[in-house]
């Protein structure tokens, strides 16, 4: 939106989402409990110790229920409406603060995404998802200058980080508007978040655009709806009491790190189990359980299961 010639704010995407369903959300907020700044991790035992191969779910009342076919693709159906189903049941979704700035280092900006995982160890690779057929400010910066700088985000900041969201226009930095304090990087030119206990310095990898399947241009080519972006970490920042002596692990009960879900739902990560991966098939085969089920199996052929089954999941 502009204003006498000057930009008043950048696209407001929010007005066209509409993810907020409540009408008054401080009357809503208000009425609940306060959050407790003093909780922790604690672990639990799995929800079924006793789980064995072949037991599938732990819990039954599934199979009551009939599932419902949605078609992306309908006619009748919206991108929102399917933005709005990927978001509440893609989660939790960890969340990147992410810091760039422009090449002529006048425009520094800072923004949140939950479009956002890690890709590779080697080389260390994150993946971060920019919508729209025009480029943000945080894209448009990555690309002129190929680095950014991703900050996790954990509860004793949220707010903040939440605020960094505002469409406000290129020239006016989310760092004051949010209170938030840069903090130099080692490599690359771009600072990361101070109040953070895990940051990474990034240079981009590489790019992708997605085309729209609904809507076209003047010209009946589809536009952009999305850039996949790769950035590789060149730097890691983590807080000396977050990570363990081998510089290997970060310790969840420090790091309190928030999670994205739908509409405006936030999260933070206080229950949670150990789940050890199961032992290799070598030892596995030799049991009693496991032999049972390769005896009824139709997967296999002569003793020999198919090896398609046996692909490491991350």
């Amino acid at each position: 939106m502009t204003l006498d010639g000057d930009t008043v704010e950048a696209y407001d995407k929010e007005a066209l989402v509409k993810r907020n369903p409540h009408v008054d959300f401080p009357a809503v907020e208000a009425s609940r409990p306060d959050y407790d700044g003093l909780r922790s991790w604690i672990p639990s035992k799995t929800p079924n110790p006793k789980w064995q191969p072949g037991d599938g779910a732990s819990r039954s009342g599934w199979e009551q229920h009939r599932m419902i076919a949605i078609d992306p693709d309908s006619h009748d159906r919206t991108v929102n409406q399917n933005y709005k189903l990927m978001i509440s049941s893609t989660v939790p979704r960890p969340i990147a603060l992410v810091s760039t700035v422009s090449a002529d280092g006048l425009c520094r900006n800072l923004a949140p995404f939950s479009y956002f995982n890690n890709v590779s160890n080697d080389p260390p690779l994150y993946s971060l998802a920019f919508h729209g057929a025009e480029a943000n400010d945080s894209l448009r910066n990555l690309l002129e200058t190929g680095e950014c700088c991703i900050s996790i985000v954990s509860d004793w900041f949220l707010e903040a980080a939440n605020f960094t969201s505002v469409n406000s226009p290129p020239k006016i930095s989310e760092w004051e508007l949010s209170g938030l304090h840069p903090k130099a990087s080692d490599i690359v030119k771009v600072s990361y978040v101070g109040e953070a206990a895990v940051s990474m310095e990034c240079q981009l990898h590489s790019t992708q655009t997605i085309w729209s399947k609904t809507v076209v241009d003047d010209d009946g080519k589809p536009i952009r709806t999305a850039t996949l972006v790769l950035v590789e970490a060149v730097m890691f920042h983590v807080r000396e009491d977050a990570i363990d002596e081998k510089r290997e692990t970060v310790d969840t009960k420090v790091l309190r790190p928030v999670w994205r879900g739908g509409g405006i739902m936030y999260g933070t990560c206080f229950d949670g189990w150990e789940t050890p991966r199961p032992d290799a098939f070598r030892v596995l085969r030799g049991t009693q359980r496991v032999l049972e089920i390769l005896a009824t199996s139709s997967h296999v052929s002569n003793g020999v299961k198919d090896t398609n089954d046996y692909q490491e999941i991350e």
